[in-house]
């Protein structure tokens, strides 16, 4: 119990400290490779939703959203 106790106290600390953290913008390079992940994954989403395949749809749209995300974090000015 000391070891769960001690392991989330330690999560609970690092987690808020990291939150206060400055995220530094990408590289353009950097950038735009993450915008063109973004349009590819919306792009395969698409083609498995019309082939009634929602799972792997469902995938492509979480990934998708999960690049738009970062790059909504670190690199839109």
């Amino acid at each position: 119990m000391k070891y769960i106790s001690s392991l989330a106290i330690c999560l609970i600390l690092t987690s808020s400290a990291l939150a206060n953290k400055e995220v530094a913008p990408y590289s353009q390079e950097s950038c735009q490779e993450i915008y063109g992940a973004i349009g590819t994954f919306l792009y395969l989403a698409d083609k498995e939703w019309k082939k009634e395949n929602e799972k792997k749809a469902m995938f492509y749209l979480t990934a998708s959203s999960n690049y738009a995300n970062i790059y909504d974090t670190v690199c839109s000015k």
